[in-house]
Protein backbone atom coordinates (compact mmCIF):
# COMPACT_ATOMS: atom_id res chain seq x y z
CA UNK A 1 0.00 0.00 0.00
CA UNK A 2 2.90 2.35 0.76
CA UNK A 3 4.38 1.77 -2.71
CA UNK A 4 0.97 2.35 -4.33
CA UNK A 5 0.54 5.65 -2.50
CA UNK A 6 4.05 6.70 -3.52
CA UNK A 7 3.23 5.90 -7.15
CA UNK A 8 -0.01 7.91 -6.91
CA UNK A 9 1.86 10.90 -5.48
CA UNK A 10 4.34 10.72 -8.37
CA UNK A 11 1.47 10.71 -10.87
CA UNK A 12 -0.09 13.71 -9.15
CA UNK A 13 3.16 15.64 -9.11
CA UNK A 14 3.53 15.00 -12.85
CA UNK A 15 0.12 16.68 -13.35
CA UNK A 16 -1.29 13.60 -15.07
CA UNK A 17 -4.03 12.14 -12.90
CA UNK A 18 -6.77 13.21 -10.50
CA UNK A 19 -8.85 10.73 -8.51
CA UNK A 20 -12.48 11.47 -7.72
CA UNK A 21 -15.19 9.62 -5.86
CA UNK A 22 -18.95 9.92 -6.21
CA UNK A 23 -21.00 9.33 -3.04
CA UNK A 24 -24.56 9.77 -1.88
CA UNK A 25 -27.75 7.86 -1.19
CA UNK A 26 -28.96 5.06 -3.42
CA UNK A 27 -31.20 6.06 -6.35
CA UNK A 28 -29.94 9.68 -6.55
CA UNK A 29 -28.49 8.88 -9.99
CA UNK A 30 -24.77 8.50 -9.24
CA UNK A 31 -24.08 5.74 -11.75
CA UNK A 32 -26.22 7.45 -14.39
CA UNK A 33 -24.25 10.63 -13.70
CA UNK A 34 -20.94 8.82 -14.20
CA UNK A 35 -22.27 7.33 -17.44
CA UNK A 36 -23.22 10.85 -18.63
CA UNK A 37 -19.71 12.10 -17.79
CA UNK A 38 -18.22 9.22 -19.75
CA UNK A 39 -20.47 9.90 -22.74
CA UNK A 40 -19.57 13.59 -22.75
CA UNK A 41 -15.84 12.89 -22.64
CA UNK A 42 -16.20 10.36 -25.45
CA UNK A 43 -17.93 12.99 -27.58
CA UNK A 44 -15.22 15.54 -26.76
CA UNK A 45 -12.09 13.48 -27.21
CA UNK A 46 -12.74 9.84 -28.01
CA UNK A 47 -10.51 8.82 -25.10
CA UNK A 48 -12.08 6.38 -22.69
CA UNK A 49 -11.06 3.32 -20.76
CA UNK A 50 -14.21 1.30 -21.42
CA UNK A 51 -16.29 2.47 -24.36
CA UNK A 52 -18.85 -0.29 -23.82
CA UNK A 53 -20.14 1.47 -20.71
CA UNK A 54 -21.33 4.37 -22.85
CA UNK A 55 -23.71 2.23 -24.88
CA UNK A 56 -27.40 2.53 -24.04
CA UNK A 57 -27.60 -0.50 -21.77
CA UNK A 58 -27.55 -1.27 -18.10
CA UNK A 59 -24.18 -0.76 -16.45
CA UNK A 60 -22.86 -3.87 -14.77
CA UNK A 61 -21.13 -3.08 -11.48
CA UNK A 62 -19.82 -4.77 -8.38
CA UNK A 63 -22.05 -4.62 -5.29
CA UNK A 64 -19.76 -2.00 -3.76
CA UNK A 65 -17.73 0.06 -6.19
CA UNK A 66 -17.21 0.81 -9.88
CA UNK A 67 -13.91 2.32 -11.06
CA UNK A 68 -13.63 4.13 -14.38
CA UNK A 69 -11.13 6.49 -15.97
CA UNK A 70 -11.22 8.98 -18.82
CA UNK A 71 -9.32 11.95 -20.25
CA UNK A 72 -10.82 15.44 -20.45
CA UNK A 73 -8.98 18.65 -21.31
CA UNK A 74 -5.57 16.96 -20.92
CA UNK A 75 -6.42 15.64 -17.46
CA UNK A 76 -6.71 11.94 -16.62
CA UNK A 77 -9.63 11.45 -14.25
CA UNK A 78 -10.07 8.21 -12.31
CA UNK A 79 -13.54 7.86 -10.79
CA UNK A 80 -14.67 5.70 -7.87
CA UNK A 81 -18.45 5.32 -7.92
CA UNK A 82 -19.38 4.02 -4.46
CA UNK A 83 -22.58 2.09 -3.77
CA UNK A 84 -25.34 4.19 -2.21
CA UNK A 85 -27.12 1.34 -0.48
CA UNK A 86 -25.23 0.89 2.74
CA UNK A 87 -25.39 -2.05 5.12
CA UNK A 88 -23.24 -1.06 8.13
CA UNK A 89 -19.99 -3.01 8.05
CA UNK A 90 -20.40 -4.06 4.42
CA UNK A 91 -19.76 -0.85 2.47
CA UNK A 92 -16.39 0.02 0.86
CA UNK A 93 -16.13 2.96 3.27
CA UNK A 94 -16.40 0.49 6.15
CA UNK A 95 -14.08 -2.13 4.70
CA UNK A 96 -11.54 -0.11 2.69
CA UNK A 97 -11.93 3.40 4.06
CA UNK A 98 -8.25 4.24 4.39
CA UNK A 99 -7.40 2.81 0.96
CA UNK A 100 -10.29 4.60 -0.76
CA UNK A 101 -10.25 7.94 1.02
CA UNK A 102 -6.49 8.45 1.23
CA UNK A 103 -6.07 8.41 -2.56
CA UNK A 104 -9.01 10.67 -3.46
CA UNK A 105 -8.46 14.26 -4.61
CA UNK A 106 -12.03 15.37 -5.29
CA UNK A 107 -15.12 14.20 -3.42
CA UNK A 108 -18.39 14.62 -5.33
CA UNK A 109 -21.45 14.42 -3.06
CA UNK A 110 -24.68 13.81 -4.97
CA UNK A 111 -28.26 14.30 -3.84
CA UNK A 112 -31.52 14.31 -5.78
CA UNK A 113 -33.36 17.65 -5.83
CA UNK A 114 -36.71 15.82 -5.71
CA UNK A 115 -35.79 13.89 -2.55
CA UNK A 116 -35.15 16.08 0.49
CA UNK A 117 -33.99 13.07 2.53
CA UNK A 118 -31.07 12.51 0.14
CA UNK A 119 -29.97 16.10 0.82
CA UNK A 120 -30.37 15.67 4.58
CA UNK A 121 -28.34 12.45 4.47
CA UNK A 122 -25.30 14.23 3.01
CA UNK A 123 -24.17 14.83 6.56
CA UNK A 124 -24.22 11.08 7.22
CA UNK A 125 -21.96 10.50 4.22
CA UNK A 126 -19.64 13.31 5.28
CA UNK A 127 -19.38 11.79 8.76
CA UNK A 128 -18.83 8.29 7.36
CA UNK A 129 -15.95 9.56 5.22
CA UNK A 130 -14.38 11.41 8.17
CA UNK A 131 -13.46 14.50 6.17
CA UNK A 132 -13.59 17.03 8.99
CA UNK A 133 -9.84 17.67 9.00
CA UNK A 134 -9.40 17.65 5.24
CA UNK A 135 -7.20 20.45 3.86
CA UNK A 136 -8.90 22.64 1.27
CA UNK A 137 -5.75 23.22 -0.78
CA UNK A 138 -5.05 19.57 -1.62
CA UNK A 139 -8.60 18.20 -1.82
CA UNK A 140 -11.85 19.38 -3.36
CA UNK A 141 -15.49 19.00 -2.35
CA UNK A 142 -18.12 19.41 -5.06
CA UNK A 143 -21.85 19.21 -4.35
CA UNK A 144 -24.17 18.02 -7.13
CA UNK A 145 -27.94 18.39 -7.14
CA UNK A 146 -29.11 15.80 -9.66
CA UNK A 147 -32.50 15.18 -11.34
CA UNK A 148 -33.31 18.87 -11.91
CA UNK A 149 -35.76 17.74 -14.60
CA UNK A 150 -38.03 16.51 -11.76
CA UNK A 151 -40.04 18.39 -9.16
CA UNK A 152 -37.76 20.32 -6.81
CA UNK A 153 -37.98 19.64 -3.07
CA UNK A 154 -34.63 21.19 -2.12
CA UNK A 155 -34.36 24.95 -2.63
CA UNK A 156 -31.26 26.71 -3.93
CA UNK A 157 -31.32 28.87 -0.80
CA UNK A 158 -30.93 25.79 1.36
CA UNK A 159 -28.04 24.55 -0.78
CA UNK A 160 -26.29 27.92 -0.53
CA UNK A 161 -26.04 27.46 3.24
CA UNK A 162 -23.48 24.67 2.73
CA UNK A 163 -22.02 25.28 -0.74
CA UNK A 164 -20.01 28.26 -1.96
CA UNK A 165 -17.00 30.33 -1.02
CA UNK A 166 -15.88 29.74 2.59
CA UNK A 167 -18.56 27.06 3.08
CA UNK A 168 -18.18 23.32 3.41
CA UNK A 169 -18.54 22.47 -0.29
CA UNK A 170 -16.33 24.45 -2.62
CA UNK A 171 -18.86 24.54 -5.43
CA UNK A 172 -22.35 23.44 -6.43
CA UNK A 173 -23.51 22.13 -9.81
CA UNK A 174 -27.03 21.15 -10.81
CA UNK A 175 -27.47 18.32 -13.28
CA UNK A 176 -29.92 16.00 -14.93
CA UNK A 177 -27.92 12.90 -15.79
CA UNK A 178 -30.72 11.44 -17.90
CA UNK A 179 -31.20 14.67 -19.89
CA UNK A 180 -27.45 15.43 -19.87
CA UNK A 181 -27.98 18.88 -18.36
CA UNK A 182 -25.04 20.41 -16.47
CA UNK A 183 -22.67 17.57 -17.36
CA UNK A 184 -20.12 19.74 -19.16
CA UNK A 185 -20.26 22.27 -16.31
CA UNK A 186 -19.50 19.48 -13.84
CA UNK A 187 -16.61 18.21 -15.96
CA UNK A 188 -15.17 21.71 -16.17
CA UNK A 189 -15.45 22.11 -12.40
CA UNK A 190 -13.65 18.79 -11.88
CA UNK A 191 -10.86 19.97 -14.19
CA UNK A 192 -10.59 23.39 -12.51
CA UNK A 193 -10.40 21.92 -9.02
CA UNK A 194 -8.16 19.09 -10.18
CA UNK A 195 -5.59 21.38 -11.76
CA UNK A 196 -5.43 23.47 -8.59
CA UNK A 197 -4.76 20.31 -6.58
CA UNK A 198 -2.07 19.12 -8.99
CA UNK A 199 -0.42 22.54 -8.81
CA UNK A 200 -0.36 22.16 -5.03
CA UNK A 201 1.33 18.74 -5.29
CA UNK A 202 3.90 19.96 -7.81
CA UNK A 203 4.87 23.07 -5.83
Amino acid sequence: MVELNKFIEELKSSRNIVRITVVGDGAVGKTTLVRALLRKTKNCSGNHSNINLIEEKEIKRTPFIEIESWTYKDLIIQCYDLAGQRIPGAHPLDILQSQVISSIDIFIFVFSVDRYKSFENLNNWRTLMNLNNMRRDNNGLILVGNKIDLERNVSRGLVQLIAGEDRYFHSYVETSATKEIGIEELLDEIVNVGKKILTFYSS
